[in-house]
């Protein structure tokens, strides 16, 4: 019996099913492996800028309000 090369190809992948699921990669994991990949030699014992003058920093804070105060309850 002979087969034309299009019966071939029809017989070969008639019977093929495929279930996959793929689970879609979250943003937060890929993020989460950057950062790790950057700062694994990271030694958090020294300063940046180690030599050099340390930069000085200002900040004000304004307290819009304060809630109830109470002299019981402080120690």
């Amino acid at each position: 019996i002979l087969h034309s090369p299009k019966m071939e190809y029809e017989e070969e992948y008639e019977d093929v099913t495929m279930n996959q699921k793929l689970a879609p990669k979250t943003m937060e994991a890929d993020t989460t492996e950057i950062l790790n990949n950057l700062l694994k030699e990271y030694d958090k014992k020294l300063r940046p800028d180690i030599g050099v003058k340390p930069t000085v920093i200002d900040v004000d804070i304004y307290v819009n309000s304060i809630g109830p105060v109470s002299s019981i309850d402080m120690v």
